[in-house]
């Protein structure tokens, strides 16, 4: 399942929360209609999730795809914590390649992982990360499946690159993170110089020094983010810190470190921003640090499934 598909995915989902709301108004159910008109997909995908829903919630039945607010019966309530597990399970299943679940090293969700390889090169993994590693040949190989890595390159004869879906990061000194996110790959230089070599023909290999990050994808250079190096690597140490992010931005971060969905598209998210540290082992807490800061409406359907709202009136 690529991006595309999976944030289809949580969308449908997200539906299904909204329109389970007892305030759901006529507008927010023209907006799912519109977005079921969108792609054929999308009618197909919702009726999935009502039907995983419906399985404990009671509902009357309506004609079309869209269905109408999804009326909760006590018993219902207890049992949605673990119907909601059902479709997070699922998505893990399909978003995630049986390749990687046979990769070398990997990691769960919120898990950080030190490791010393064979060549004595150190390596921290970050949470829902996987690599195979490869020190046997001309070029010593970390390939990186999902995720993020930092290593600490221990000097050898042969070269050390990581590479992935993006191209390759050659080190040449000594200590560097790689991270692979949707659409590209930052890359973030703590000691020393890399050289990053995109994976098209034609692609302009670049360098990059000691307190430069840098993304790309398979083309080329995409854009040069502007954290520093030092805030990008806090999740080492078991913290993200924001500088006047923007609040979406802050939230994506932060599901990669909690288990099941964070949903949070609500497009008036797009004007708060936060400043600050947040812990990546209690993202519970997390998430009650950025509603004392800032005006949100967090609802916890279960520990599985949360979604993120400006504060206001109930939609």
């Amino acid at each position: 399942m690529n991006a595309a598909e999976q944030r289809s995915r949580e969308q449908a989902a997200d539906w299904v929360v909204r329109l389970s709301d007892e305030e759901v108004d006529d507008a927010t159910r023209a907006a799912c209609e519109a977005w079921c008109a969108e792609h054929p997909s999308h009618a197909r995908l919702l009726a999935e999730m009502r039907e995983l829903w419906g399985a404990v919630t009671p509902q009357t039945p309506v004609a079309g795809a869209v269905p109408t607010t999804l009326r909760r019966a006590p018993h219902a309530r207890r049992a949605l914590g673990l119907l909601a597990l059902v479709p997070v399970l699922m998505l893990g299943a399909w978003a995630l390649p049986w390749h990687e679940w046979a990769a070398d090293q990997r990691t769960g969700i919120g898990e950080l992982r030190r490791l010393t390889l064979a060549d004595g090169s150190r390596l921290v993994m970050n949470g829902d990360s996987a690599v195979d590693i490869d020190l046997s040949g001309e070029v010593r190989q970390l390939r990186l499946l999902r995720g993020e890595v930092y290593v600490e390159v221990a000097k050898a004869a042969a070269p050390f690159e990581v590479l992935d879906r993006d191209g390759s990061v050659r080190a040449l000194g000594t200590r560097y993170a790689v991270r692979r996110d949707d659409e590209d790959t930052l890359v973030t230089v703590t000691e020393s110089r890399v050289r990053i070599s995109p994976r098209a023909a034609d692609g302009e290999a670049v360098e990059l020094g000691a307190g430069e990050q840098l993304r790309f994808d398979g083309q080329g250079i995409t854009r040069p983010p502007a954290a520093s190096t030092a805030n990008a690597l806090a999740w080492q140490q078991g913290r993200l810190v924001f500088d006047d992010a923007p609040l979406p931005e802050v939230l994506r971060e932060l599901a990669r470190y909690r288990p099941g969905l964070l949903l949070a598209d609500d497009p008036a998210l797009q004007d708060l921003r936060f400043t600050g540290v947040l812990p990546t082992a209690q993202s519970d807490a997390a998430l009650e640090l950025l509603g004392a800061s800032l005006p949100l409406r967090v609802l916890r359907v279960s520990p599985w499934l949360v979604r993120v709202s400006a504060a206001g009136p109930a939609r």
